[in-house]
């Protein structure tokens, strides 16, 4: 096609040229009349572009031309057909994205790289309480004020949510979440967790008032069963009596950590305020369980376990002494009753070494490790690995969700390691925020 447009072009320059060119000699200036020739061409040919230039800037209908004009206004038709079929075809496309923006519950924001809002559906003005004829283009800091927020969003690191009360209705609780889009865009997905969170207080009341209620009939019980382990009863029945106690302290030491759990999660923090001293709390907790030798469900007391405790002296930790305790009787409590071989004495370890990132605490055991599927799920509440063990060793399933909601209270998340046959290493790190020398300020 565009051979013969070429074609047809010269052709027509070659018969006006000839014709003049003719024409001269009839007056016996042949040259003349060539030259006269290719100046009417090209005037001819800027006639065809002027009016090619006019239609495609909407000025006038296109030329109608069987050469190299006419073959470039085909091809721009037929271009411009296929890309209003696209345009149409994305258009679509876009619009039906947009519907389903529109009908999500969850509120979704768009901004420009300088926070200033581009576009947000009907559920962002129902959370948020934004309206589309004022607040389009404003910056979002400006119509979102929480401190938290503003400092969220200026960070580069949005991985984690933040949760805050939503700034139009003090009644909704809404997690707010950041993602950057594009090159120079941000989306903010806004979700109401109001009800999530009434239904996440009401087990942990429920949890808390249950287990604080029956510790008065497990006092009761507990007080009975002492009265009767000092009466002069036949063997059957001393038996059944020793292990209803076992069982009473096995039901006390779990309310008590439904208690403490429940305290943990529903308090929220802080950094806390009290520096105290690592050395002396390891120390404490290492010789309160010294003498802490585990006895199974039918009474067979377990080898005294060696405790050995590598710490350095002067370093202090900022959070929650108690709650820090608690991790460390834990953890190392676990390793006494799991972490040993058959018919041999658990060797327990407790390590601190400092790293780049903050203050490593490590408790490790020479046991018969823990198959790599339950690691993840270790600090589920009442998740059991063995439930044959459990049985024998007894325990309230609870020890390792208490140590991850304390640790979250000191910025710090608890590491699993472990190989079958060799052993186990639960450990965490302290960031340095929140560690300083003694006598530091």
């Amino acid at each position: 096609m565009q051979q013969i447009a070429w074609q047809r072009e010269l052709l027509r320059i070659v018969i006006i040229v000839a014709l003049a060119t003719a024409t001269g000699m009839s007056f016996e200036q042949p040259f003349w009349g060539a030259f006269l020739g290719l100046i009417v061409s090209q005037v001819l040919m800027l006639k065809r572009l002027n009016e090619l230039y006019r239609w495609s800037n909407n000025q006038g209908s296109a030329p109608q031309d069987g050469g190299l004009v006419g073959y470039s206004v085909d091809i721009l038709v037929r271009r411009e057909r296929s890309l209003n079929k696209k345009i149409d075809k994305q258009g679509k496309q876009l619009k039906r994205i947009a519907e389903g923006i529109e009908s999500l519950k969850d509120g979704v924001l768009i901004v420009n790289q300088a926070g200033c809002m581009t576009s947000f559906n009907r559920a962002s003005c129902h959370l948020l309480g934004l309206r589309a004829d004022t607040d389009m283009g404003q910056h979002i800091t400006n119509l979102i004020r929480a401190p938290r927020f503003v400092s969220y969003f200026k960070q580069a690191d949005y991985s984690d949510v933040i949760e805050l009360e939503s700034p139009h209705r003090s009644n909704i609780t809404v997690q707010i979440q950041v993602a950057q889009f594009g090159i120079d865009q941000k989306v903010i997905v806004v979700r109401d967790v109001t009800e999530r969170q009434r239904v996440e207080k009401m087990r942990q009341t429920f949890i808390a008032d249950v287990s604080h209620e029956l510790r008065t009939p497990l006092t009761v019980i507990n007080g009975y069963l002492e009265m009767l382990e000092d009466a002069d009863l036949n063997p059957g029945i001393s038996r059944a009596i020793k292990q209803m106690s076992t069982q009473n302290e096995r039901m006390k030491s779990l309310v008590n950590d439904l208690l403490h759990l429940s305290k943990l999660e529903s308090d929220n923090a802080g950094i806390g305020n009290d520096w105290f001293e690592l050395q002396s709390l390891c120390a404490i907790s290492v010789d309160q369980l010294r003498a802490y030798r585990p006895t199974s469900l039918t009474g067979e007391k377990f080898p005294e376990a060696t405790l050995s405790c590598d710490c350095v002296s002067g370093i202090e930790i900022l959070g929650f002494s108690e709650e820090f305790s608690s991790v460390l009787i834990n953890l190392i409590t676990n390793a006494i009753k799991y972490g040993h071989k058959e018919g041999l004495a658990a060797e327990v370890k407790v390590t601190i070494d400092t790293l780049d990132e903050g203050l490593e605490i490590a408790v490790t055991d020479q046991g018969e490790g823990i198959a790599s599927n339950h690691l993840s799920r270790l600090t589920e509440r009442f998740y059991r690995i063995d439930e044959s063990r459990e049985s024998t060793v007894g325990g309230s399933g609870l020890g390792l969700a208490i140590v991850r909601h304390a640790l979250d209270h000191h910025d710090a998340q608890l590491k699993i390691e472990s190989v079958l046959g060799e052993g186990s290493r639960f450990s965490f790190v302290i960031p340095n925020e929140r560690i300083r020398m003694k006598g530091s300020v």
